[in-house]
């Protein structure tokens, strides 16, 4: 019996001086640690394929959710803007509908930092912005009146 205890402790011995852990490239991780004990986590996939077939592209394991959305503070609630931006993700242009343009000056984007890109006069019910040069990333798109913000809409610039 003893010897059997032995040689099982040897060969558990011998077992873990061999095993390795998984190891993978990730884009975040760390190491967090309390009262209980220590964790390494890791964010990120360790395995993703991409396929591509010239005009659009997806990548299997990855999460690619697509938000549409309208941020911001209603600051006058007695002027109604029904508007629609469209198509949102975008991979070159993007167009802003208006139903009720009359008072409306000028839409003005920015990128995600807050850097003014440009601007662009309402002339009518349909606007057209052209986002082909800018990379790929989020956008606002600020509706004016005067020095008024009515709304402001967030667009996703695709990669082509």
């Amino acid at each position: 019996m003893k010897k059997t205890i032995v040689l099982f402790t040897a060969v558990c011995l011998l077992a873990l001086m061999t095993a390795q852990a998984q190891s993978a490239i990730v884009p975040a991780g760390g190491t967090a640690s309390g009262n209980g004990g220590t964790v390494t986590y890791t964010a990120g996939q360790i395995a993703v394929q991409t396929n591509n077939d010239g005009t659009t592209s997806i990548s299997e394991g990855v999460q690619q959710p697509f938000e549409i959305s309208v941020v911001g503070v209603d600051e006058r609630p007695d002027i109604t803007l029904t508007a629609k931006l469209y198509p949102n993700p975008t991979l070159s242009t993007c167009n802003l509908q208006c139903d009720s343009w009359m008072g409306l000056d000028e839409v003005r984007i920015y990128d995600s930092n807050g850097k003014y890109l440009f601007q662009k006069k309402i002339e009518g019910s349909l606007t057209e912005m052209d986002f082909s040069s800018y990379a790929p990333g989020i956008y606002f798109v600020n509706v004016y009146s005067g020095k008024q913000n009515l709304k402001t809409f967030k667009v996703v610039k695709l990669a082509r």
